[in-house]
């Protein structure tokens, strides 16, 4: 039996949406609907098309369109959760992954929006638990061997983010965010040249990608005379975690406020004011690190316009 024309242009819409072609996605599941407006699959691969665009909300519409017309359909619910996620409405993510879940418990890419979602609301336990479980689900899933190398560099684990990020690439030679998690890991061992390299490579991939923008922006933040001292404070006490960095800047505090008052009680005021300068001083550059980085991503991603007829 012949698919009908909104299957075949729901086919041909994730292919497009496989290589990166959001907005041809989008055109093409909108002819999908013009031919079938009731077809569950096409509002849900919508909303997925729709997140990728930085639309949560049509997203959460589209997603729930989806699920009016087939409750029990997975990527209705997969397509539900992403987009509760995008909007920090975590309880109903969390809802809709329990159903997604329970329809389809090992799959490996839903298992990984889970990991995401416990990232997302610091249960960093469970979610590397999880993790573990989509690894030996699929030993050589790229995604997950990706998910597995982000993990550890967010631990400070570089060795062990670089393995995964080798074992990623091999598994898959041009798998996007697998050149983004060794184009970090480099970045991280401070092989600038390399990272850049692989920030490029995988934006030959796909020019809109966020993470590949947001990887060329934190080269440029790593050699700029002004951000270069704030991405490496950055990246120290991210690897150290909530716990150990809240101690750090406790103790750091501690120190400022035992040296202003020992300066004062050896007589010299002028030290004192001096040390609380330097103390406001790194405050306000911590304070306004991140601003600037995420308005230097913002100007990376604002630079890619691709011709409409993409």
């Amino acid at each position: 039996m012949m698919d009908s024309p909104s299957s075949q242009w729901r086919h041909y819409a994730q292919v497009q949406l496989a290589r990166g072609d959001h907005r041809g996605a989008l055109e093409t599941l909108r002819r999908a609907l013009a031919e079938d407006p009731e077809d569950p699959e096409a509002h849900a691969l919508l909303s997925l098309v729709l997140l990728a665009l930085k639309r949560p909300h049509a997203a959460e519409h589209e997603a729930g369109l989806a699920l009016s017309l087939e409750a029990l359909l997975p990527l209705a619910h997969y397509a539900a959760a992403s987009a509760a996620m995008a909007l920090r409405h975590f309880k109903d993510a969390e809802q809709h992954l329990t159903h997604l879940l329970e329809l389809e418990p090992d799959d490996t890419q839903n298992l990984l929006l889970q990991v995401r979602l416990l990232d997302l609301t610091g249960k960093k336990e469970l979610k590397r638990e999880v993790l573990q479980r989509a690894h030996s689900l699929d030993p050589n899933d790229p995604a997950t061997l990706v998910a597995m190398g982000e993990d550890a560099l967010e631990r400070g684990d570089v060795k062990h983010a670089l393995q995964w990020a080798r074992d990623a690439l091999t598994a898959q030679p041009e798998f996007q965010d697998g050149l983004v998690l060794m184009g970090q890991v480099y970045l991280r061992q401070g092989r600038i040249e390399d990272a850049r390299e692989h920030a490029l490579w995988a934006l030959r991939q796909d020019a809109t990608d966020e993470g590949s923008l947001r990887l060329l922006a934190s080269i440029k933040a790593r050699q700029s005379r002004l951000l270069g001292l704030w991405w490496r404070y950055a990246m120290f006490m991210g690897s150290l975690g909530d716990g150990k960095s809240t101690l750090v800047l406790l103790g750091a505090y501690v120190a400022y406020r035992f040296a202003t008052l020992a300066a004062k009680d050896l007589g010299q005021p002028g030290l004192a004011d001096v040390i609380q300068l330097v103390w406001l001083g790194l405050a306000l550059y911590t304070w306004v690190g991140p601003a600037l980085f995420q308005r230097m991503v913002r100007q990376e991603l604002d630079s890619v316009r691709l011709d409409p007829r993409f």
